[in-house]
């Protein structure tokens, strides 16, 4: 009778193995992102849900609203199942409530990840007591099919998308991944500061780059030099069957060379090497007429073949209402800081 020999796979590598097998997974549902948010403040609990007969993984995040209050519960991307799978719906809920009632929580919010075609669906799987409210992650985005290898990624771009990559070759850009985690952070917190601050936005720091890069397997920076200078980079990641355009930046120079669209072109191919059918580009204004201080980048992304994709949105119960009203005007000024700060244009062309 052969032996059974113990599983060397880490705890991190069972939980996203079991999260990558459904549907819908996301990276903010990984065990890294768990511990990228650990970092920064939230209390993570990762739940392990039975999915039907296998694992379900639940990442959900607790934080006060203010200190010493009572925690709200927050589910980013989650959970992995599809809107249609009653029962492991159902489980993830009941695990979510048991978690709530545990904590004392004011409220619990759910932030799928799942399209406004699958909204419905979600309301009737979340039922009575539930409320749609604000999303924490981008509510539009735009995501590239990567199918088919690099001359078809190429062939779905806008003409002006094509046509930056390649005055970017033409011009001498260079582009490279660059593996030394320091590094790699350094020089792209200098490029987030310098698109700080042309735009008065908020972009992370190199020692939170460098939380990222050691947390998320894969994580990688790409970025563009030209004639000796950085120009343009990007933090790619990815996670099951989709790649996420994380963070980036460019500097004030050599913008007329194109170095932020070859960047993006590598990043893809980063993406793709890694088994990845998507490339989320993470974020795009819904609409932006040409006087919209993010017209540019919402051009630039939709420019490289990126598709608009709408969030299903956000759902939240309040499971004490007197505490949860008496906390909504501190959490309504966390929003309006949040929706300042969110990193909207996360590089690119800015």
């Amino acid at each position: 009778m052969p032996i059974a020999r113990p599983s060397t796979a880490s705890p991190a590598d069972l939980w996203d193995a079991a999260l990558a097998a459904w549907p819908h997974a996301h990276l903010l549902q990984s065990h890294g992102w768990g511990a990228v948010q650990g970092a920064t403040g939230w209390r993570v609990h990762r739940l392990r849900v039975d999915g039907g007969g296998r694992l379900l993984p639940v990442t959900a995040l607790s934080a006060p609203v203010v200190p010493g209050a009572p925690p709200r519960l927050y589910v980013p991307r989650g959970p992995a199942c599809a809107p249609g799978d009653v029962a492991a719906w159902a489980s993830a809920l009941d695990a979510v409530e048991e978690l709530a009632s545990r904590l004392g929580a004011v409220s619990v919010t759910v932030e799928p990840s799942a399209t406004r075609e699958e909204a419905a669906e979600i309301g009737r799987r979340l039922g009575p007591g539930w409320e749609p409210v604000e999303t924490v992650q981008p509510a539009t985005t735009a995501v590239v099919d990567l199918r088919g290898g690099e001359a078809a990624v190429l062939a779905r771009m806008r003409s002006k998308g094509r046509y930056n990559v390649r005055l970017a070759e033409r011009r001498g850009v260079t582009v490279e991944e660059v593996t030394d985690i320091p590094l790699a952070a350094a020089r792209l917190a200098r490029l987030c500061a310098a698109t700080e601050r042309r735009h008065g936005i908020v972009l992370p720091s190199a020692a939170h780059l460098r939380l990222v890069l050691a947390a998320l397997p894969g994580a990688t920076v790409v970025l563009a030099t030209a004639e000796g200078e950085v120009a343009a980079g990007a933090l790619v990641v990815p996670f099951a069957e989709e790649a996420v355009y994380l963070y980036g930046g460019s500097s004030s120079r050599h913008r007329e060379r194109q170095p932020s669209a070859l960047v993006q072109f590598a990043a893809m191919r980063v993406a793709a090497s890694a088994g990845c059918s998507r490339y989320d580009l993470w974020g795009i204004p819904p609409t932006a007429g040409e006087d919209h201080p993010w017209h540019g980048l919402r051009q630039f992304k939709l420019n490289l073949g990126g598709v608009e994709r709408e969030a299903a949105g956000a759902w939240r119960r309040r499971r004490r209402p007197v505490a949860a009203g008496a906390l909504a005007g501190a959490e309504s000024v966390r929003s309006t800081a949040r929706r300042l700060r969110r990193r909207l244009p996360r590089g690119g062309e800015a």
